[in-house]
């Protein structure tokens, strides 16, 4: 798997996000806060380790987790599409075991 050979090349770790200017796939060294795309030159946040974000769906109101940073979600029992806005979201950090 390429990405898995990347993610350990020169003992670094590496992480992917989508761009939220252009939908590119960056990957980054993991521990990083912001990630300039070299697209379109837009500045992503990184999203903390196992950070996820939670937002009501806009249509039944169903609880909906999603990966923290994801413009928009969509809601697997009406199929509507909400987007995400800084004023709609609770971030909450969950840890795995």
């Amino acid at each position: 798997m390429v990405i898995g050979y990347l993610g350990q090349l020169a003992g670094m770790d590496f992480a992917q996000l989508i761009c939220r200017g252009c939908r590119t796939l960056l990957m980054y060294a993991r521990g990083a806060t912001t990630v300039r795309c070299s697209c379109c030159h837009i500045v992503n946040y990184a999203p903390g380790p196992n950070q996820v974000a939670h937002v009501n769906c806009g249509n039944c109101q169903t609880t909906l987790m999603y990966p923290n940073g994801a413009p928009s979600v969509k809601c697997a029992v009406c199929h509507y599409v909400t987007n995400v806005n800084v004023s709609t979201i609770t971030v909450l950090r969950h840890y795995l075991n």
